[in-house]
């Protein structure tokens, strides 16, 4: 038993001597790097920690509210229009067309219109016994009382010879001296003996005439065999 003591005594008096030898082995000299040949005992490592993955809340922004913008009221200057005034529309009162014209005259005549290309024969009475159309010049003859004062059945233009007419009355004059009657629609003639109209019946109310007044033909005759050489003719407007 001894021994066996003795022999642990010794060699744990072995170990207590070779500890210290192996820790100044271990120590470096100064100046010289320490080696990394030394394990070093590391504190265990715990296992990562797995966070969980974070959800973001939606970020809800607080709605904007805008102040009402007020514009200020623009107040445009009162546009002042020029007061125009019209004149009055005088309507003319109805006219009939066959209607003798006022003042025309009185006792027994025949009544001219040149405006309305019409005439009228008026008896001793004041009764119409004719109307119809014609057609003449505008304000010629003058507005006047006249006489008959020529008649002749066939005539023609002085300034051209070719033109011919009948049953020519002759009551006035043109201001150059030409003599102005009622009578038929003149016909203009030709080399050869060729006549035509110089207007229609369907156009007479129109101012068509040099200076007379021209009739239908039957119109014409008739006013041949009613006016004689001093029938009064009244010209009016």
């Amino acid at each position: 038993m001894k021994p066996l003591l003795a022999g642990l005594a010794v060699g744990l008096s072995g170990i207590a001597l070779v500890i210290p030898a192996a820790s100044q082995a271990a120590r470096p000299p100064a100046g010289v790097v320490e080696s990394s040949t030394v394990a070093s005992t590391a504190a265990p490592t715990q296992p990562p920690t797995t966070a969980a993955p974070t959800t973001a809340a939606p970020t809800t922004r607080p709605a904007t509210t805008l102040p009402p913008t007020t514009r200020p009221a623009t107040t445009l200057p009162p546009t002042t229009r020029p007061t125009t005034t019209r004149p009055p529309v005088t309507v003319p009162p109805t006219t009939n067309p066959l209607a003798v014209p006022a003042n025309s005259g009185t006792g027994r005549r025949i009544v001219y219109s040149n405006s309305r290309m019409r005439i009228w024969a008026i008896d001793g009475n004041g009764k119409v016994v004719k109307t119809h159309r014609v057609s003449g010049k505008r304000n010629m003859p003058y507005s006047g009382t006249y006489r008959v004062y020529s008649r002749s059945l066939y005539t023609n233009s002085v300034q051209d010879p070719s033109i011919k007419w009948m049953y020519m009355v002759r009551f006035a004059y043109t201001p150059r001296g030409g003599r102005i009657g009622f009578h038929e629609i003149p016909k203009k003639c030709d080399s050869r003996g060729v006549c035509r109209l110089m207007q229609t019946e369907a156009q007479l109310g129109q101012a068509l005439s040099g200076g007379c007044v021209r009739q239908a033909r039957s119109d014409a005759i008739w006013v041949w065999n009613w006016a004689g050489i001093g029938t009064k003719v009244v010209v009016v407007p």
